[in-house]
This record gives structure tokens, sequence and C-alpha cells, in this order.
């Protein structure tokens, strides 16, 4: 893995993951260079992430992955893949530029952006025998109210968001749902999440071809949610009490 680093007066990152020719690295560092003078004072820590697929059943292997952290707004993603790196840069970082610029002006950046991309990065094939979950992550949920929730969902732009409900303070999550762009609320308790076991979500993951459960686990009566990683393995969320 290759790190590529310069520090203007905005924090600027540019991190290259799997094989990738020089030009293309160094094209990367200069758009993010770029990007970050038209971003605005208000912008701090801009990230770019490159990835290049070695799994030939992906077609579109040119992964990239753009952060920035606004003041008074939070933090901002986009995630895109196309077939090369550089078509890949260009569309991640103006993505990011348009959504920070929206967001500072209408303090939301619309629903229109729930509709799935077309360059949202592909799962990788891999056999049913040989997925495992390589990543379980335990978090203290953040107390949001719904709105403030699928707000996050969009800038975050995630497939789903797992929060505690300001008012009430069970685990729910806001999801996107295609192919309406629509976004919906499930609320633990509610009869709206079912009561599964590990092995049954993961059983309903791999039957629905979803990219991702969401379940109340038996035992302690909270949210879980199974999804798929772009590599082709799961990932298990748990929800953990705050101290």
């Amino acid at each position: 893995m290759t790190r590529l680093r310069h520090r203007p007066a905005l924090d600027v990152r540019v991190e290259i993951r799997g094989e990738l020719p020089r030009e293309d690295a160094e094209y990367a560092r200069a758009r993010a260079l770029d990007t970050a003078t038209v971003l605005g004072p208000d912008a701090h820590a801009l990230r770019l992430r490159l990835t290049r697929s070695r799994d030939r059943s992906v077609t579109r292997p040119a992964l990239a992955q753009a952060d920035v952290e606004l003041a008074d707004v939070g933090p901002v993603r986009v995630q895109l893949a196309t077939g090369t790196a550089r078509e890949s840069v260009d569309l991640v970082l103006g993505t990011l530029a348009g959504r920070a610029g929206r967001l500072r002006e209408q303090g939301d950046i619309g629903f229109a952006v729930a509709y799935e991309s077309a360059y949202r990065p592909q799962f990788a094939d891999r056999p049913l025998a040989q997925r495992r979950i390589a990543r379980h992550k335990a978090v203290v949920l953040a107390r949001r109210t719904p709105e403030q929730a699928a707000l996050e969902l969009l800038a975050l732009d995630r497939r789903f968001h797992l929060f505690a409900d300001a008012a009430t303070g069970r685990d729910s999550l806001v999801h996107r749902c295609s192919p309406s762009g629509t976004v919906e609320l499930c609320t633990v308790g509610t009869g709206a999440v079912p009561t599964l076991d590990l092995a049954e979500a993961a059983r309903l993951l791999w039957i629905t071809g979803r990219p991702f459960v969401d379940y109340t686990d038996p035992g302690d009566g909270r949210a879980r949610v199974l999804y798929r990683r772009f590599d082709g393995h799961y990932g298990l969320i748990a929800p953990v009490s705050d101290g």
C-alpha cells in the first residue's frame, strides 16, 4: 500500500491500495489538490482513497472514495467505481464538490441522491462456501431524529444508517429503497424488524441477494445489521451501551 500526502491549508491525503501505474497515482494526487482549492475555507481533512480490484468478476475494478469534513455540517462521503482509475477519481471528486456545495447552500443534498448510483461499487462474486464475517463492528449509536438520520445517510453515501431514536431511545435504521430511491425507517420492537439469529440472517442475506439484512438479536433484543462487503465477504454491526 502506497500513501501519497501533501499538506496545504486543507489537509489532503491520497491513499493508493493495490497495483496502480505511477502516472495514475500522481493524477489522483493532483486532482485531489485541485479539488481542495474549490471546497472553501470551511472544509477540513480531504481524503481520497483509490483501490484497484483484482477480482475478475468485477467489471468496474477502479474504486474511489472521497471524504471531507465541513464545518457546521459534518462529514460528507462519496464512493464510486468505474473501469479506470482516472475516471473514478474525476467522478468521485466532482460529485463530492457538488454535494458539499449543495449542503452549504440548502442544508441538505436532496433525496434525488437516494437513487442507487450507476457507478456504485460492485460486490465480488465470491463462492458461498468461502464467505465469512470479515469484520465485526461494535458501535455506540448516536441519538438522532429520523430526519437527521436520513440526511446523514445521504451525506455519507450509505445504503443504511443505524441510530438511536432521539425520542424513544430505540435502535432504529434508515435505508435506501431500490429502485424507488425513497428512504425507509425501521425500528426495533415495532414488528418492522424480524427477530433472527446470525445463521438465519446469513441465510436470508444469501437467499434475497440484498446488500444487507437488519434484524433483532434474540439474546439482547437489540438491532443487528449483517451486510455484504465489496470483497464478497460479510460484515456485522452490533450496537453497544455507552460506558
